[in-house]
């Protein structure tokens, strides 16, 4: 039995939508004391919440649209000192595709539907979901991409 230390007893989940319109994808701007980069929309999945209406809550509370979710086509993780966050990464369709209601509040500076070329010279996290963005035919229905451990 493994030993469980109390700074990694419960890893956080998280989920994000890869939405794409004419060939762009939908990034948020987060904006922290830190500095800004660009992520997918999602978050945090509560306890006892299913990953898709995770996803479908956070989609609402970011943007103010609903959303259909579609596959789960990609899962990553962050393992730091005192953090583990594991990252289910989701097709998706928005039900519109402008006229989003930005959650300030959430710390989002901005949503744009980005072209690749657009996306690689962002600061983009995690960057190890870079690939599938850029190339579109990368991500099957029946394929999940395995991200690894993300490098920090």
């Amino acid at each position: 039995m493994p030993i469980m230390t109390q700074e990694f007893k419960n890893p956080r989940l998280r989920v994000a939508l890869i939405a794409r319109n004419d060939g762009k994808i939908l990034m948020l701007q987060h904006q922290r004391e830190h500095g800004n980069y660009w992520v997918l929309p999602g978050g945090g999945v509560d306890r006892g919440e299913p990953i898709e209406k995770s996803l479908e809550r956070e989609i609402m509370e970011e943007l103010g649209v609903g959303c259909r979710i579609g596959c789960l086509v990609a899962i990553g993780e962050l393992i730091i000192p005192g953090r583990h966050v594991v990252d289910f990464f989701f097709t998706g369709k928005l039900e519109r595709n402008d006229d989003f209601k930005v959650n300030y509040d959430e710390g989002i500076g901005d949503a744009r539907w980005l072209s690749p070329d657009e996306i690689s010279i962002l600061l983009v996290l995690p960057p190890e979901i870079l690939p599938l963005l850029k190339a579109p035919d990368m991500v099957e229905d029946d394929d999940i991409n395995y991200l690894g451990r993300y490098k920090r």
